[in-house]
């Protein structure tokens, strides 16, 4: 881990980088902080051990940026299943001309293409789908319909709907107008600096068929094509085809997270030390509890009190 250098910071910025010292922990509790007490006040403090947090880090580094398999406490990661950053774009910016054709405009225009296609993504109740249909003079002429894993998330739904969409429509050799509700889609088809994998291949499609444009509508204002792909979308969750498509990184910190808090249970269950403490909080919170400083003093013993004065030659008795 990096270095810190510059001034001392405040105890929040110590928070947030989760490198309390226990000089630190002093100033919570008012007292001399031993080595044995820093399980118990990172538990009231809601502040993963160091050791935990790095190695969680540390598994999320690897699998998740550098493309390695991983194991991290008993249970192997491996990288193929999650969505890895994808090189830079090397398509010089002045051949990257999809700005004019990916409209934000929020209605179909009266100069209609003699395709349109709508797509749509959906996560709802824990299942992710996705789906498009092309209409024709007024009927629909194509319907695609695709079940993703629940861990997926809603803008993959969205990305994959388009990036089929794209595809169907390049073999379609007519003049084609794709529809999503999703903006934060439609922008990153926008982006040259874009790193995932799926819209980069979506981006390459569109840069090889002009004919091909993009816009926004807007969700459930009774745009019949839009209605017809949200359908399509919902029924994908039992009768879509079963798409493979990696998971994002947010879960893989997600389950990381969950892995890491076990292990952090486990050592509070078994430790030797807080044991005061742990009659209080049994369960460790990965929050602040927000003691007072009284609180945790009484529930450490660290404090102005006779006992623990006494063992610093601060105090003649321990009453």
């Amino acid at each position: 881990m990096p270095q810190q250098h510059g001034p001392t910071t405040s105890l929040p910025d110590k928070r947030n980088s989760c490198l309390l010292s226990k000089e630190s922990f002093c100033s919570i509790s008012q007292g001399r902080t031993t080595p044995p007490q820093m399980a118990a006040l990172q538990v009231i403090e809601g502040l993963m051990p160091l050791h935990i947090k790095a190695t969680m880090q540390s598994t999320l580094e690897r699998v998740g940026r550098l493309g390695r398999n991983c194991d991290y406490d008993g249970i192997h990661f491996d990288h193929e299943s999650y969505e890895q950053p994808s090189r830079p774009s090397t398509i010089h910016p002045a051949l990257f001309s999809l700005e004019d054709r990916i409209s934000h405009v929020g209605q179909v225009p009266s100069n209609r293409t003699p395709i349109e296609v709508y797509t749509d993504g959906s996560k709802i109740n824990d299942q992710t789908d996705s789906a498009f249909c092309a209409i024709a003079n007024e009927t629909i002429t194509k319907t695609w319909k695709a079940k993703l894993s629940p861990a997926n998330t809603v803008f993959q739904a969205e990305m994959l709907a388009l990036k089929a969409a794209i595809e169907w429509a390049n073999t379609a050799n007519e003049d084609v107008n794709i529809w999503s509700d999703s903006e934060s889609s439609l922008q990153a088809l926008k982006s040259l600096n874009i790193k995932s994998k799926i819209t980069q291949e979506a981006q390459m499609t569109l840069l090889e068929n002009a004919r091909i444009r993009l816009g926004w509508v807007k969700a459930h204002i009774g745009i019949k094509g839009n209605e017809i792909a949200d359908t399509l979308a919902k029924e994908a969750t039992t009768d879509g085809i079963p798409a493979s498509f990696p998971l994002p990184k947010s879960f893989l910190m997600k389950q990381l997270l969950q892995v890491s808090l076990s292990r952090w249970q486990a050592e509070w269950d078994n430790g030797e030390t807080g044991r005061s403490v742990y009659s209080i909080i049994p369960k460790i919170y990965n929050k602040q509890l927000h003691w007072s400083r009284e609180c945790i003093q009484f529930a450490t013993g660290h404090g102005p009190f006779p006992s623990y004065l006494k063992r610093f030659g601060l105090h003649s008795t321990d009453y």
